[in-house]
């Protein structure tokens, strides 16, 4: 079931990539996914709380899923401060603050847990790209 859950939100994250490609797209549509992966990132996160992380692959996947889930976040505060900055109300210029405060927490608190994830083992460090190798060829991160 999480593999399926973490499915559905890469399908929307890819969504939201080619919506942030794409000219017509509207910011409220941005927005709206943004939302949507987060909804999708959360219920990942909660369904892997109830996994037991036996070995060091699970704790690797719950840090994915929580990268991806305060990633998400991150996206959909900026998209709600680029709306609320089209008023040119004062109530929502505060509201705006708030929220562009919110993105840059979220967004910290996603490097940071992206950091925990890439040196997280098992791991192996092939010249510049990380790639993921079977038990037998594992060796400790660098």
């Amino acid at each position: 079931m999480l593999s399926m859950s973490v499915l559905v939100c890469q399908a929307i994250d890819i969504r939201l990539g080619l919506a942030i490609d794409s000219p017509k797209a509207t910011l409220a549509v941005k927005r709206s996914l943004a939302c949507e992966m987060v909804k999708c990132w959360q219920q990942a996160h909660e369904s892997i709380a109830d996994i037991p992380l036996l070995d060091g692959w699970g704790e690797k996947h719950r840090l994915f899923v929580k990268w991806k889930h305060m990633e998400a976040k991150a996206a959909a505060y900026y998209y709600h401060v680029l709306i609320l900055d089209e008023s040119n109300t004062e109530k929502s210029q505060r509201a705006a603050v708030a929220a562009l405060q919110s993105a840059e927490e979220s967004l910290r608190e996603s490097r940071a847990v992206c950091e925990a994830f890439h040196s997280a083992s098992p791991c192996r460090v092939d010249g510049e790209h990380e790639m993921v190798l079977p038990l037998q060829e594992r060796e400790p991160c660098k």
